[in-house]
């Protein structure tokens, strides 16, 4: 009895270790945008994360990851970039699976337009350092 006891909890221990291994591993991809506005692609390495759209670059700097879900059928993740070039409007980028491949990228002005990005007040404003920008992409590697 003991026996099946231990087997069992070492097999959920097992299986906690695996999922947070992966959720541990380095988000890396290369995003191609479409569209006018979001023509252009995203690196993201293990350490250091680059955006190039139609009206803003963002030089490959470090990042700090804010938040971050690794499951495949809500697969998210929020990075802030430690130093931003001065050409790019984006400190606060989210990057959220849509599909298999199609992902929805989102700039951000400011962290605090992040942290408000669903009060009314705040997302249908047109003040500069409340607009956001989203594109759709394709994550190609």
């Amino acid at each position: 009895m003991h026996t099946i006891m231990a087997l069992g909890l070492s097999a959920i221990v097992g299986f906690f270790s695996i999922a947070a291994a992966a959720s541990d591993q380095a988000f890396t991809g290369v995003f191609e945008g479409t569209g006018r506005a979001c023509s252009g692609e995203m690196q993201v390495r293990a350490k250091t994360i680059a955006w190039h759209s139609t009206f803003s670059t963002c030089t490959a700097t470090r990042y700090d990851v804010l938040e971050r879900n690794a499951d495949p059928s809500q697969e998210r993740i929020v990075f802030r970039l430690k130093k931003r070039s001065s050409e790019c409007r984006y400190p606060v980028i989210e990057a959220v699976r849509t599909s298999e491949y199609n992902w929805n990228v989102t700039g951000y002005p400011s962290l605090e337009g992040f942290q408000k990005k669903h009060l009314p007040d705040w997302s249908i404003s047109a003040l500069p350092d409340r607009q956001v920008l989203s594109c759709p992409m394709t994550k190609s590697k």
